[in-house]
Formats: structure tokens, C-alpha cells, sequence
């Protein structure tokens, strides 16, 4: 990608400092933090061996044994309060299929390929990077600048963002964040825009049960455990739910629908209609940015976990099924329970295993503009839109802490790369030169907002 921030600018980064994060990005996409089993230690240590190197003083905190989170301050002049930049260390599991190795760093065809490139060790490396520009840089800042990278954001936060916002809230307490989702370049029509989070999807993690009638495997019953479950799990997988108009789509489609005007535009501002958006998205060419679409429009489950009968001639009385429910802001996971109750009938029983609410925060805040304007320095032709992510991040446990929660993890993507395809994927990349603008991105971002 080749959208110019203004090296020129006698304000921007040093390319020693750009090259020093991409070092670090490397080093932490070969430390395995491999979550479950997570071991978060190593990948905090080189973090504060860094920071160490400016005078900065981190703190690593565990909520159990190498569960490690860091927490470092840059103290400002304490005129406004505090901005926290987030990222989490844990990766999930890397699977197998991998073009080049999962803990390699190795860089190809313009690309550093691993485990974590992009969720999220490119954003705890510019983080670091940008704490340190700053204190290097000896500039009177307005605000603290708090970092905090965190453990077990992938199985739940709770030894991560929830622990501290419980066990260390004044350590993480900041009137703002920035973290994951969002800041990368979205290409639509021709046009480059870069959403910004500012609402989360809630989860609704739900167990579905069937009962039925035991027996042997040669006696076949008409009304099975097994036969009610799969039946009811097939209509959850092909059936969407109903759409809606969650606020956050509706001021990212308006965004959209100006900028691009007739017809795409038009079109794309249609799917905040609840009874055509389907046939819309059916006919989008772009099956990913149509399941993006989908998954900010509507409450979602996708069943996860089968489980029934351990031998293969005893036709058991019991199957489950796992679901992950997610859940539009302002229902509580309620309209969820109610719309999937309608969709499997009374015969499946279903049981909430966890529950977590939707994260939401406005867009009309003074960060927000200044993310929109770095957005723009970095590339003139760029447009900030907010965002809604239909996953969970460390925003939940952040919000809870008083804080107003933005996703800005700046990645400059060429036409063609799907980033919402890359998390949790085989081949997980990012691009060289995208990482090195978005570095400079969220330096100026952030210096230009606390100072």
C-alpha cells in the first residue's frame, strides 16, 4: 500500500523508531502465547525490555502464574485525563495449513506472516513504540499516556482486562482508550474509509439440549435425541435471524451511502431496510464484506460443539449442541433467546452459559475527530467511519472502568486483503509497509490528542 504520510513533516516519527516496532512486532509474533494454555510472560518481558530502554518504568501483574499483564505511565501535566492505549498479548491456537511457519515472522511478498500479525501484536508493538517516541521526545503532554497489555483476551478477558479493571482500576482508570478493532483501510468503490470501533456485539454462549428415547442402534426411533438435535441445529445454520437498524451501522452505512453516492451507495444505505437488506446481501459479489455486513445487522449464532452417544450401536438420550450467540447492542442477549426459541421450536431446550452486553460509545467526541484528522494526515484521501466489530474485545472490561472505548489499530491494506478474513485464520499477515504507516498513524494520532 502506498498512501503517504508526510515524512516531510518535521513532526513525524523517526524511521528508527518505525524500524525499531517492526523489530518488536517480529520478536513477539515468534514468542507462542498460545491461548488456552497461555503463557503471556515472555512476550511482556521483551515488551517492558523496551520501554526500560527510555526511562519508562512498566509493571507486570499476574492473576495467575505467567498470566502476565503490563501496565506502564507516561505522566503528563494531569490538565485532562488520562489516554490508555491496549492490546493483548494472547494469540489462539495456530492450527495447521500454514504457508510459512505460525511463529516465524517470516516476511514475503510484502507480508509478515504469524500468529498474532494482526490480532493483536502489531498493535501492542506500535503501543510500546509510541510510548517511547514520547518520552524520548521530552514533549509537555496535557495527558498521561497509559499502556496496557494484557493477558487471556481470547478465552475471556478474565485474566486480563477484567482482572485489572477489578484487582487495579486506578492503575488502567483513563477518560479514553484505543485498542482493537479498527483503523484499517476498507476499500469500496474506489474509495479508501477506515472504521473506527465504537460498539461491540455482546455474547450469548448457549447450550442446546435435546432429549429422546435410548435404545438400540438396530431399532431405530422416529423422535431421537440425535434426529431433534440435528434438526434443529441445520435451521440454525441456514437460517439468518431477523435484521435490524443498530445505531453504529446505520451512522457507518450513512458515511458510506454519501461518499459513494448513486447507485452503490444508495444500495449499500438500503440495507438499513430490515425486509430487503437479505436480498442485498445474497446478491453481493463480495461474500466476505457480505458476511461482514450481516454480522452487524442482526443478532447471530453459529453452533460451534456437537456432542451425543459414545458407541456407535446405542442410540443415546441425550445430544448437545454449543452455540455462540452475539448480540446487537441494547437487547441483552433477550431478543436473541426470543428469536432462536422461535427458530429451534419447543423440543430443544436451551441453556445460557455465559452472557456478556454489548459495548457502545458515541462518535461525536473530540477523539473520535482527532482520530478522523490523523486518519486524514496519514492519507488524504481517507475517511474515518464508525464501526460496530461483531466480536468481543478488552472494551467490555474497559468500559466498565468508566472509560470511552475506541478501536483504532491503524493498518494501511492494499485492495483485495479481506482483514476481518485474516483473524483467526491459517496465513495470518500483515503488510510491511501497511504496519509502518499505521505506525506513524497512531503516533501522531496520539501525540496530537494528549498534547
Amino acid at each position: 500500500m502506498r498512501v503517504a504520510m508526510a515524512e516531510a513533516r518535521p513532526e513525524a516519527l523517526p524511521a528508527s523508531f518505525v524500524d525499531e516496532a517492526q523489530r518488536l512486532l517480529a520478536d513477539l509474533v515468534r514468542i507462542d502465547t498460545s491461548n488456552p494454555g497461555g503463557c503471556e510472560r515472555p512476550a511482556a518481558e521483551r515488551c517492558a525490555e523496551e520501554l526500560r530502554r527510555d526511562g519508562l518504568e512498566p509493571l507486570l501483574l499476574e492473576a495467575r502464574k505467567d498470566r502476565t499483564n503490563l501496565v506502564c505511565r507516561l505522566r503528563g501535566s494531569g490538565d485532562l485525563p488520562p489516554l490508555l492505549l491496549t492490546a493483548h498479548l494472547d494469540v489462539v491456537p495456530a492450527g495447521a495449513g500454514w504457508s510459512h511457519p505460525p511463529f516465524g515472522a517470516e516476511i514475503h511478498d510484502g507480508f509478515l506472516w504469524g500468529r498474532g500479525a494482526v490480532d493483536m501484536k502489531h498493535h501492542a508493538a506500535m503501543s510500546v513504540t509510541t510510548l517511547r517516541a514520547l518520552a524520548r521526545e521530552g514533549r509537555r503532554l496535557r495527558r498521561d499516556v497509559i499502556l496496557a497489555l494484557t493477558a487471556d483476551e481470547e478465552s475471556g478477558c478474565d485474566l486480563g482486562a477484567t482482572w485489572l479493571v477489578d484487582e487495579h482500576a486506578e492503575k488502567v482508570h483513563a477518560e479514553y482508550a484505543l485498542g482493537e478493532v479498527g483503523g484499517f483501510t476498507l476499500h469500496l468503490e474506489g474509495r479508501r474509509f477506515y472504521p473506527i470501533q465504537i460498539a461491540q456485539k455482546g455474547v450469548l454462549w448457549l447450550t442446546a439440549r435435546a432429549k429422546g428415547e435410548c435404545g438400540h442402534g438396530s431399532m431405530p426411533r422416529q423422535k431421537s435425541a440425535v434426529g431433534t438435535l440435528a434438526a434443529a441445529v441445520a435451521k440454525v445454520a441456514s437460517t439468518p435471524l431477523p435484521f435490524h437498524r443498530p445505531e453504529p451501522t446505520r451512522a457507518f452505512l450513512e458515511v458510506v451511502r454519501q461518499t459513494l453516492g448513486f447507485p452503490k451507495g444508495i444500495a449499500l444505505g438500503a440495507l438499513l431496510q430490515p425486509k430487503i437488506a437479505p436480498r442485498i446481501l445474497a446478491a453481493l459479489p463480495d461474500r466476505a464484506l457480505a458476511r461482514t455486513f450481516h454480522a452487524v445487522l442482526a443478532n447471530t449464532v453459529s453452533p460451534t460443539v456437537l456432542r451425543a452417544g459414545d458407541k456407535v450401536n446405542v442410540i443415546p438420550g441425550l445430544a448437545e449442541a454449543e452455540l455462540d450467540g452475539r448480540t446487537l447492542p441494547g437487547s441483552d442477549g433477550e431478543k436473541l433467546l426470543a428469536e432462536l426459541r422461535a427458530l429451534v421450536g419447543p423440543e430443544v431446550e436451551l441453556e445460557v452459559r455465559r452472557r456478556l452486553p454489548a459495548v457502545e460509545a458515541p462518535a461525536d467526541t473530540p477523539l473520535f475527530t482527532a482520530l478522523g484528522e490523523a486518519v486524514r494526515r496519514g492519507d488524504p484521501d481517507g475517511i474515518a467511519v464508525p464501526y460496530m466489530v461483531p466480536g468481543f474485545t478488552d472494551a467490555l472490561a474497559f468500559s466498565r472502568n468508566g472509560t470511552t472505548y475506541y478501536g483504532f489499530a491503524p493498518v494501511g491494506l492494499p485492495p483485495g486483503i479481506k482483514f476481518a478474513e485474516l483473524y483467526h485464520n491459517v496465513d495470518e499477515r500483515i503488510p510491511v509497509e501497511g504496519f509502518r504507516w499505521g505506525m506513524r498513524v497512531l503516533h501522531d494520532a496520539v501525540r496530537s490528542f494528549a498534547g
